[in-house]
């Protein structure tokens, strides 16, 4: 009885915790000087992205290409992803 109501209870206080939006985290930001709340939530979105990741169709991967801060993720045929490594061979 005591493992299901510890749960419960942990559930119960992580869903009152006060978290601040991104927005509100910047503004904070913005007063004090201190960006590292705002860089770790941003980190913590990229990570949380990354996770989900990209679903491709059978017979193909996703490939992405960094651009400064963004990343462009696109669904190529494992011919093509060959091609553009110049014939190295590739894990199916």
């Amino acid at each position: 009885m005591k493992g299901p109501l510890f749960a419960l209870s942990i559930i119960l206080l992580a869903g009152c915790a006060d978290l601040k939006t991104l927005e509100e985290l910047e503004f904070s930001a913005l007063q004090s000087g201190d960006w590292s709340a705002v860089e770790q939530r941003e980190k913590n979105i990229a990570r949380r992205k990354a996770r989900q990741g990209i679903r491709c169709p059978s017979g193909s991967i996703p490939v992405c290409v960094d651009r400064g801060s963004r990343s462009r993720c696109s669904c190529n045929s494992y011919d093509d992803v060959r091609d553009m490594l110049g014939g190295y061979q590739t894990q199916r």
